[in-house]
């Protein structure tokens, strides 16, 4: 996927544990409303504000209503303090609801009232409130300049607890700004801190945030290390939810590294704590992990099941990129269990889904650019604001020099005209350049329109030209094979007929070997298409020397032409258990390869053993070996290499593409050791369903040898 529809899947997963972390204490809420009632003293203003910050997460209306009437009491009883922090909850509710431009506009009163009331602790978390709504826009070089007033009153009050808030602020900047070194910084900074303090709920983030930047980084024992610190305090505090959301991340790290049994049996774990819970948003990724577990240990139908479940979760969710990844785990699937409908039909709306997100994603740069606009226009506002305050002081003032000197009236009042002047010329300056903003804004929204119906439009093609590659081959089956065939068989009958001079029977020599070539390229196409469309193993026991020894034999016809010496090597006779056909195959093409290639007068070795694990096939000849570019190009369809037949053969460089997707479709590995000019040694190993040895008297001669 596009880079940039993939970086800030870090930042969501981040997002998505701190509201879990950060989740509504129910609780603490009934012990604090207990306390609420049987109080009547200052107090009571702490209480309401601490209630409403237990209900910011997941009942943001109820955090406003609670933190209002904190306001409310305390600008009553005209308290020194308390009423900017309940501007800061108010705008943190908001956040939560969504509305980032109302949240902006508490978090500046929380700034104005605390600079009233000298309440620094306020003024630093207002600051480092509004610095994470820019970074959650992307304004990154704006949201750092209020984290840096954030710490500076911070590290001046010595509070260490808002001095770690505001260090996880700016590593989550320098996460977004792929600065991992002083996010890794940022994070040990405040972890350390967090120890210090001792609150366990603190300390757990903290964990977590570092596992989680060691997971982005690649660095997964790292990241391990501190999950599994963030899972003891989690037991710890008996917090399930968090321990459900742990262990997962620890499963999708053991998935990584390929230690599937370890991911299983914590992601089960995980999963287990988490299907207790209502909480529809987190599910969809935990079904994800679990269907990946089932995948690798080959249990496709559970697999399916976990995949379809997320898939459904996501859509009842509205979440596209879980959408989008539950369908490309089924056309991952399909493709494994060989239903091609199902893979093309998912395939397709994973890829829909993309595009989809790549427009959304446009879609969201237009909202932060509005959000900017939005913030640009605050702040002009409020610049407003202060000159009209200063345009009132300056009444004032000016009131006051009329009775002293009327002579200051007349020059007060020119400033007055000049400054009025000026605003509304400033003012002018700004509508223009928020219309130029607005239509561009409205070019980008009709640009992705076009998008969406380009995609649209390509979707259609894409299953148009599927359809004529099939009708193509079809025709090719029947509708050309069948004139070359004719050809050759009057070629044939020409010959029988005789009298030919030694023209004609040279042309019609040469009739026969392009009618042979084209036949024979006709067939590989063939071949190929039939083994890009198969699917599945079909597993038959048989005599491995003696399948060898077969297909020695028939080869001799080919080799015998150019005197090339063709040898079998193999073990003791044991049975082996895999596809006949698709080995087959397999050592046809490459000791055809290994005869075509190969000068007159050379040899060309087939060995084979096995084991109760493998079996092993090499073929070896004395050609013209392979160069560093033609290893490059090995296996790609219709690449034809340096190399050329020594007889007149013909090539058409699709023999190794199907032995490549063999070898590929049995689990297998293959390997070519060859220098250029030395020959040229492929090592073909196959996984065996079972072998064992065949119970015969032994040969007085362990190797074999058929020559040609």
């Amino acid at each position: 996927m596009v880079n940039f529809i993939m970086r800030p899947i870090l930042l969501i997963l981040m997002l998505l544990f701190s509201l879990a972390l950060n989740g509504q204490n129910q609780k603490l809420i009934d012990s604090l409303k207990r306390k609420l009632a049987s109080t009547s003293s200052s107090s009571k203003v702490e209480l309401l504000n601490a209630i409403g910050w237990e209900y910011r997460t997941f009942y943001p209306d109820s955090a406003i209503y609670f933190a209002q009437l904190a306001y409310d009491w305390a600008e009553s009883h005209k308290l020194a303090k308390g009423q900017a922090k309940s501007l800061n909850f108010i705008g943190v509710a908001n956040n939560y609801k969504g509305d980032r431009v109302k949240a902006y506009d508490y978090y500046r009163k929380a700034i104005e009232k605390a600079i009233i009331q000298n309440d620094s602790n306020q003024l630093a978390y207002a600051n480092n409130n509004i610095g994470q709504i820019l970074l959650e826009q992307r304004v990154s070089q704006k949201s750092l300049d209020y984290f840096t007033k954030a710490l500076e009153i911070f590290n001046a009050t010595h509070d260490f607890s808002g001095i770690a808030y505001v260090k996880q602020s700016l590593a989550k900047l320098y996460l977004l700004q792929l600065d991992y070194k002083k996010s890794e910084r940022a994070y040990l900074e405040a972890y350390a801190i967090r120890k210090q303090l001792g609150k366990p709920r603190d300390i757990l983030a903290a964990i977590v945030q570092l596992g989680m930047l060691y997971q982005e980084t690649n660095e997964l024992e790292k990241s391990n290390r501190y999950f599994f610190k963030a899972d003891s305090v989690g037991s710890m505090i008996q917090d399930n939810l968090n321990l459900s959301e742990i262990k997962l991340l620890l499963a999708q790290n053991y998935l990584q590294q390929g230690k599937w049994k370890e991911a299983e049996k914590i992601g089960f774990e995980g999963y287990s704590i988490f299907a207790k819970y209502t909480n529809l948003v987190l599910q969809p990724r935990a079904l994800l992990l679990i269907g990946k577990i089932y995948v690798v240990k080959k249990q496709y139908a559970q697999a399916y099941e976990a995949f379809n479940k997320a898939l459904q979760l996501a859509i009842a969710t509205k979440s596209s990129l879980f959408q989008m990844q539950s369908y490309f785990q089924l056309s991952e699937l399909s493709k494994l269990t060989g239903k091609k409908m199902e893979e093309i039909s998912n395939l397709n709306h994973y890829l829909i889904l993309k595009d989809t997100m790549e427009s959304l994603e446009l879609a969201r740069e237009v909202e932060r650019l509005q959000f900017a606009l939005q913030i640009q226009a605050k702040e002009k506002e409020n610049d407003l604001l202060r000159l009209n305050q200063e345009k009132a002081d300056s009444l004032t003032r000016l009131q006051w020099l009329v009775n002293m000197l009327s002579i200051g009236v007349i020059i007060s009042l020119a400033g007055i005209v000049i400054a009025t002047a000026y605003t509304n010329r400033r003012r002018k300056q700004i509508n223009q350049k928020l219309e130029f903003q607005n239509q561009q804004i409205l070019d980008k929204q009709k640009e992705i329109d076009n998008q969406n119906t380009t995609l649209t439009k390509r979707n259609e093609l894409l299953l148009e030209l599927n359809n004529e590659k099939n009708s193509l081959m079809g025709i090719v089956a029947h509708d050309l094979k069948a004139p070359l065939n004719n050809i050759k068989g009057l070629v044939s009958l020409i010959e029988m007929d005789g009298e030919l001079n030694a023209h004609q029977a040279e042309y019609l020599e040469k009739i026969k070997n392009s009618t042979k070539a084209g036949s024979d390229l006709i067939t590989d196409l063939l071949d190929v298409n039939a083994v890009e469309e198969a699917s599945g193993v079909t597993f038959s026991t048989f005599d491995l020397a003696k399948f060898l020894k077969e297909r020695v034999d028939f080869f001799q016809v080919s080799a015998l032409p150019k005197g090339i010496d063709l040898k079998l090597n193999c073990d003791e006779p044991a049975e082996v258990t895999t596809d006949l056909v698709c080995v087959g195959r397999i050592v046809d093409n490459l000791v055809s390869n290994a005869i075509k290639f190969s000068p007159v007068g050379s040899k060309v070795t087939i060995s084979g053993k096995c084991n109760h694990r493998e079996l092993e096939v090499i073929v070896y000849d004395e050609g013209p070996g392979f160069s560093e570019d033609d290893k490059l190009q090995l296996f790609q369809k219709f690449k034809k290499l340096s190399a050329r037949p020594t007889a007149g053969e013909s090539s058409n460089g699709l023999g190794l593409a199907i032995v490549k997707t063999l070898v590929d479709r049995l689990g297998g590995t293959i390997q070519l050791q060859s220098d250029l000019g030395s020959g040229s040694r492929f090592i073909v190993k196959l996984p065996l369903k079972n072998s064992t040895p065949v119970n015969k008297q032994p040969s007085p001669h362990p190797t074999k040898s058929v020559q040609a």
